[in-house]
């Protein structure tokens, strides 16, 4: 900016001076200028003016120079300074408008600079993956109800009646309230579990952090996250707690309390009594009255009456209160969740309850003032909803984040102008070019003018003739053309410089078309920003800038309802009559005809409810889930690929489908494990009761059908039919229903038949004619659809897949690109330099070249001289070289002092601007795998590889399994171990139920029911896993595939368990708190009185283990043979150690069974005292074993372009280029500044000082 100043003043002085000269009738000579010495700054600048004219020596002169052609060197000398200082204050708005892309880095840079960077910032977390649990908080403050002592073993002690439980009404809350209570203990429990283990799994989740987040990006993430866990984790609960409940209700299981089913004893003569099930009836608040059978009872009262022995004095008795809130019914667990706990915030209301139990303790109520989302009428089962909690409490910390990732460098592109000292470096490389390309057009143009108006009179030759003229003196002038010629000079000279000249064009052209190919095949990144990109611009710009291209979201946030429609299409079977309460009510009055237990009239209505029970069940959890699934947020900082975001989304879709499925399912086959081996009685179907006529007990054995024992298994089945007859023993099989059965349990029944029947209308006809009771109605009921469905498919796998038959997804991606709505893109990109910026460059590389190529060529021409004129002397060559740096002169001390200036101003030039670090990109197409680990080996921090497939099944590159526990492979859970130990209870039921021998079978049954819903539940997810897709958008080194990897197994392995063990802790409390009888008699029992009268109900009674009530625990349990004997066996076998079995005589083991190795415990990782419940909840796994191919992950991301950017200095090539276009204009500079130095010197040496005395 300084050398534009000095030359707009020195354009000044010129008009000046121009003016002054004419005024005094003054002639300006070519080679001098006026100088005004009015002032010293005019002086000065005369000067510079001086020394430019003769620097650029313009318009040489002949030795003759008349008037007129003097007058027009001044004209054309004024036109070529002004075009001169014109063109140079225009390329320096040039230089300075036009912008260059560089890449920024900020190194270790802190949260707050983070902050302040742009969009398409890059900054690499140090620590790619770390658990959410490093950042994020979570606390959650439970319903006081669980903090109170309503829930503690105190209260629930105290309103526990024990044996008298049962002797009291049904709707008598000293019946069943302590079950209540306990299922409200168990609830609390189940919450707190189920939300420490989801926010553990949560603080487990590894976050993929490649580049850090900013804090907004960040707690928008996390808050999408954390509100998916708030609503999926009561969801996930209330729906495996509505399946349970149901499953228990249609298998008809009988709780002890006889508030569902009573026991009724049938005399049928002197020593044969019998013990059958009666189902029981409800009478609801609205008067109507409800089986225990169907779904959907209402709330029953609940109240304190005056009769405490039902079975003496029921028609005697008088409600002495109704308990405000608490309702009873058919389970304790399905009424506690219909009550609300309104007593309970009222201490009148609670003391009187307690009142009427015979205890002095005494209990606080709950805080009616303090705090809560719940209102003190609010029902549990609202409370339940969600999971007990009042309110969370979160905590993302960001600086604990950041922290974690320790970003230690930033890089992003800035557009940005050129800085000064480049625009300067520029403008000198231009003063060379413009002041010899100038000075050739305007003599050019000058001649050109001066020829026009000469009145010359020219001959009128053909054109072929002037064209013959033009070629002779064109080739006569650059025979002749010399631009070293200087007077005088001998023939030889002049044939010297016309050599010098050929050479010095060649040399030029030569140096300029090289140097203009390198320029043009020269690319540098630019950046470009569109503003408001549509959907299509959008599409175009990643397809051809992948890498680079970056599209900020203005809302980030979005429910995956914004772009994806899901919906199933459910079996006919949910649609048609057969799960309608028409329906179910026809087939409960055909059933009034049933005179055998296998009579289809007298088992169609339970199974056709449980059809339509897990119709429902699918649709709610369908709806549950998906209702979930839209609301989650998906948070999108950048606008991802097309290809990418469908990938992710099906992605999720699938992981959806699987995990919803594969819940449903497991929940519902280990209810019926759990049933099975815990020999839970529905008190017919699995089970028969009669009296011994001896002992006088009452015993209950499992059914045998046929071949099959339900104490053995639960899938023995018998076919049903329509019979007709007074006696069992001439009963008629009038028709046999088609793969229709009943076993063991109405839903094992269920699910091996098929609805074979009910495609056909015949069939259907046959049952209805053969029904006296229905036979007189129309039949208006519609057969399946055969083209829609198999008929033979069994309804167990209809029901494993939620009862859908196909599901119908859309992703829209032009709905998350609306949603998302960019407001403007950036991208990088390689490019060729602007034109004007190669035309500067051409001529600032003209300039430098001509005046470089002229000195040299000078010299060359001076030493030839010398030695053609002294050959035989190499001394006075010597001697001229001497001459050459000598300070004997005026002109040579300028030219010297011009030299060194030139040297000097040449070295700082090029260190500001060729050492100056220029970004670069390297590109590497169809990389192998050998290329791209040598690369990473070289650590390019940009080095980047996109893959041509982003989304990657992990059982492409991923080989895991499980190794189980020995107990999973060994005897004891094989069939013939367990029919083994099954037969040696069998004759007579010899053994107490205290003893291990009791519920041996039942123990070992279980064992292997977990084993199986252990590997199944480990495979499942282990399949799950290996068939979700790796969404990979760019290619990770091995150590980063390593660690991802080993992060997902971490985290799988830690996670995987969390929904089974709830699922079993869930089962486990259900089973507790509705008292269901077990088949083994070891919770209650039937007491047998001494006197049965026929049609006598029978009166149920705890057992007790080592001072503890099944009434109470279901945890009870006392040793016995090694092991261990309780309520239930699932209790008794969770709670029991291996130990036993690892000794052949603890147990009575016969040679066909091995015992456990104990050689193998050293390599377990479970001590030999470790508890089966610990095992389980490990899934039984004793490590996972995984393998990764880095090959195979490499192939099939098949990365086609691989690049890196890097800053390097300018090379070799471009560092000549730059001294080649500062030498021109720095050669013109240094000689004025010479010449004033020079000058000024002189002058103050030859300064007379006068003397005064």
């Amino acid at each position: 900016m300084l050398f534009l100043y000095i030359i707009l003043l020195a354009f000044v002085s010129l008009i000046t001076g121009t003016i002054a000269a004419k005024k005094s009738n003054m002639t300006i000579p070519n080679n001098r200028i006026f100088l005004l010495k009015t002032s010293h700054t005019r002086l000065i600048i005369g000067i510079i003016l001086h020394i430019f004219m003769v620097a650029s020596d313009i318009y040489p002169s002949d030795e003759i120079e008349d008037d007129q052609k003097r007058r027009w060197n001044i004209i054309a000398t004024r036109v070529y300074i002004l075009i001169i200082i014109l063109s140079l204050i225009g390329s320096a708005l040039f230089l300075s408008l036009i912008t260059q892309t560089t890449m920024i880095k900020i190194k270790n840079p802190t949260k707050e600079k983070i902050q302040s960077l742009p969009s398409n910032a890059r900054c690499p977390c140090s620590q790619i993956s770390f658990p959410y649990g490093k950042f994020i908080s979570l606390q959650k403050k439970f319903h006081q109800v669980c903090s109170s002592e309503l829930v503690l073993d105190r209260w629930l002690k105290t309103i526990n009646t024990g044996p008298n439980s049962t002797l009291f009404l049904g709707t008598d809350f000293r019946a069943f309230g302590s079950a209540q209570f306990q299922a409200l203990a168990g609830f609390c429990r189940l919450s707190k579990v189920n939300i420490e283990q989801s926010i553990n799994s949560f603080y487990l989740r590894t976050l993929l952090s490649a580049q850090v987040l900013s804090e907004i990006d960040l707690k928008s993430q996390m808050k999408s996250l954390i509100d998916e866990l708030q609503s999926t984790a009561p969801n996930i609960f209330n729906g495996l707690l509505r399946l349970v409940n149901d499953m228990i209700r249609t298998n008809e299981l009988i709780t002890a309390l006889q508030t569902n089913a009573v026991h009724v004893y049938y005399v049928t003569g002197p020593n044969d009594i019998i013990v059958t099930k009666g189902t029981l009836a409800h009478s609801q608040e609205d008067g109507s009255r409800c089986m225990c059978k169907q779904k959907g009872c209402k709330k029953f009262l609940s109240a304190i009456h005056s009769v405490t022995n039902r079975f003496t004095g029921s028609k005697d008795n008088i409600v002495l209160w109704i308990i405000p809130g608490i309702s009873s019914g058919c389970m304790p667990v399905t009424s506690i969740l219909l009550s609300t706990l309104e007593c309970f915030y009222n201490q009148t209301c609670l003391d009187k309850l307690i009142s009427y139990f015979a205890t002095n303790e005494t209990f606080e109520a709950m805080n009616v003032t303090e705090q809560s989302r719940f209102y003190s009428n609010s029902t549990v089962q609202s409370i339940v909803d969600k999971l007990m909690i009042e309110d969370w409490i979160r905590t993302i910390s960001y600086e604990n984040y950041y922290s974690q990732c320790a970003p230690s460098l930033c890089t992003y592109y800035e557009v940005s102008r050129h800085n000064k000292i480049y625009i300067l470096t520029k403008l000198i490389s231009l003063l060379a070019g413009f002041v010899i390309g100038f000075k050739l057009v305007i003599l050019i143009v000058i001649r050109l003018i001066r020829w026009l108006k000469e009145p010359a009179i020219r001959p009128r030759d053909s054109i072929c003739i002037r064209c013959r003229k033009l070629l002779v003196s064109t080739r006569k002038k650059l025979i002749e053309l010399n631009l070293f010629k200087h007077y005088p000079s001998t023939d030889r000279q002049i044939r010297h410089q016309r050599y010098a000249t050929r050479i010095y064009i060649l040399l030029l052209c030569i140096s300029l078309v090289i140097l203009t190919i390198y320029t043009l095949l020269q690319r540098t990144i630019q950046s470009k920003t569109i503003p408001y990109p549509t959907q299509s611009e959008y599409l175009q710009l990643r397809k051809l800038y992948p890498n680079t291209l970056s599209c900020p979201c203005t809302s980030i946030s979005m429910p995956y309802s914004t772009f994806i429609k899901l919906q199933p299409y459910y079996h006919q079977l949910c649609s048609s009559n057969f799960t309608s309460q028409e329906w179910i009510s026809y087939t409960a009055i055909m059933g009034r005809q049933s005179v055998y237990f296998s009579d289809y009239r007298g088992t169609a209505t339970i199974q056709f409810q449980t059809l339509s029970m897990f119709c429902e069940e699918a649709h709610q959890t369908i709806n549950d889930t998906l209702r979930i699934f839209f609301q989650t947020k998906f948070v999108s900082i950048q606008v991802i690929s097309e290809q990418s975001f469908e990938f992710q989304m099906n992605s999720l879709i699938e992981n959806w489908k699987s995990t919803t499925i594969n819940t449903f399912k497991r929940t519902i086959r280990s209810v019926r494990e759990i049933t099975q081996g815990n020999q839970l009685s529905n008190g017919g179907f699995n089970s028969i009761a009669d009296v011994n006529p001896i002992t006088r007990r009452t015993i209950i054995q499992p059914r045998q059908y046929s071949t099959c024992n339900c104490g053995l298994s639960r899938s023995c089945l018998y076919p049903t039919g329509i019979y007709n007859g007074d006696e069992p023993n001439n009963l008629i099989n009038f028709y046999s229903v088609p793969n229709f059965f009943l076993g063991c349990y109405p839903i094992e029944a269920l699910f091996s038949s098929t609805l074979d029947c009910f495609y056909d209308l015949s069939c259907m006809l046959t049952i209805h004619n053969l029904s006296v009771t229905v036979a007189s109605q129309s039949f208006t009921y519609t057969p399946l659809d055969k083209n829609l469905n198999q008929p033979n498919e069994t309804i167990e796998l209809i029901v494993n897949r939620l009862m859908v038959d196909k599901w119908f997804s859309n992703v829209s991606f032009s709905s998350y690109y609306d949603k998302c709505s960019p407001s403007l893109c950036t991208f990088e990109y390689e490019d060729h330099q602007h034109f004007g910026y190669f035309i500067t460059i051409i001529i600032t590389l003209y300039g430098g070249l001509s005046l470089g190529l002229q000195f040299i060529i000078w010299i060359g021409l001076q030493f030839i001289e010398q030695i053609m004129s002294n050959c035989s002397s190499i001394l006075v060559v010597w001697h001229s070289v001497r001459r050459i740096f000598s300070f004997n002169n005026k002109h040579k001390i300028i030219c010297q002092l011009q030299f060194v200036l030139v040297v000097i101003m040449l070295t700082v030039f090029f260190s500001l601007t060729t050492f100056n670090l220029r970004t670069k990109t390297v590109e590497i197409r169809n990389i192998t795998l050998t290329t791209y680990k040598n690369l990473l080996e070289q650590s390019h921090e940009s080095f980047q590889c996109p893959c041509s497939q982003i989304s990657i099944k992990y059982r492409e590159f991923l080989d895991i399994e499980a190794r189980y526990h020995q107990i999973c492979s060994s005897d004891f859970v094989s069939n013939p171990w367990i029919t083994y130990i099954f037969n040696l209870t069998i004759p007579g039921n010899q053994y107490n139920s205290t003893d291990f021998y009791h519920t041996s079978s039942g123990q070992f049954q279980l064992l292997a029911s977990l084993c199986r819903l252990s590997e199944e539940t480990a495979n499942q997810s282990l399949l799950q896993l290996i068939e979700n897709d790796f969404i990979n958008i760019e290619l990770l080194s091995p150590n980063l595939l390593e660690n991802r990897i080993q992060s997902t197994v971490n985290e799988f392995e830690l996670t995987m368990p969390n929904l089974f063990i709830n699922t079993i802790s869930l089962i486990r409390e259900m089973i507790a708190a509705n008292m269901l009888m077990s088949v083994f008699s070891t919770n209650w029992m039937i007491g047998t009185p001494q006197n049965i009268t026929h049609r006598q109900s029978a009166f149920i009674v705890p057992l007790d283990y080592q001072d503890c009530t099944c009434a109470v625990s279901s945890k009870c349990v006392s040793p016995s043979r090694g092991m261990l004997s309780g309520c239930y066996p699932l209790e008794t076998i969770l709670q029991s150690t291996l130990e036993c079995l690892f000794i052949p005589t603890c147990i009575n083991i016969t040679g066909n069974f091995k015992v456990l190795n104990i050689s193998l415990v050293n390599s377990s990782r479970f001590p030999l005292n470790t508890t089966v419940e610990t095992i389980v909840n490990k899934l039984m796994v004793e490590e996972f074993l995984k393998k990764i191919s880095y090959a195979s992950y490499f192939d099939r991301c098949a990365p086609l372009l691989c690049s890196y950017s890097y800053d390097d200095k300018n090379n070799l090539i471009e560092g000549i280029t730059t001294l080649i276009g500062l030498y021109g204009g720095l050669t013109i500079i240094c000689r004025l500044l010479s010449k004033f130095i020079v000058r000024y010197i002189l002058c103050r040496r030859q300064r007379i000082n006068p003397i005064t005395n």
